[in-house]
């Protein structure tokens, strides 16, 4: 009777053991998900209108933006784009220009100054002056 008792609970236990087992097994690898694209290629193009200015950024450097905007969702925008516009940017400063490209909204950064302006980015692909100033 002791060997009936002690071989029932091998079985219990090797039974218990298996279903363990089974339930344990990882999934199957899934294949790697393909990469997301920069947000640039993401974000609608968009065409604003609005005046070149030259700002000062909150570590001393330069940037270029565009002031009192129109046709877009903000009324400023931080000018970017590739280096040879942006080393245009100068000799457009207080002239009105029209540009299209890629909006980018800025990120927002839990515990940020909220006195520092953070406009949106637009990644400059074309840039047609409209008129001479700003007035």
């Amino acid at each position: 009777m002791r060997h009936l008792t002690s071989a029932i609970a091998a079985v219990a236990l090797a039974s218990a053991a298996s279903v363990f087992a089974q339930q344990q097994t990882p999934a199957p690898a899934q294949p790697p998900a393909p990469a997301q694209p920069p947000a640039t290629e993401q974000a609608p193009k968009s065409t604003v209108t609005g005046c070149v200015m030259q700002a000062k950024t909150t570590d001393g450097g330069t940037a270029f933006i565009l002031a009192r905007a129109e046709g877009g969702s903000a009324t400023t925008y931080v000018l970017g784009g590739s280096s040879q516009s942006e080393s245009n940017w100068s000799a457009n400063v207080n002239k009105k220009v029209e540009v299209t490209g890629p909006v980018q909204e800025p990120a927002s950064a839990a515990g940020a100054d909220p006195k520092v302006l953070r406009p949106p980015l637009i990644i400059v692909e074309s840039v047609k002056v409209v008129a001479q100033s700003c007035s």
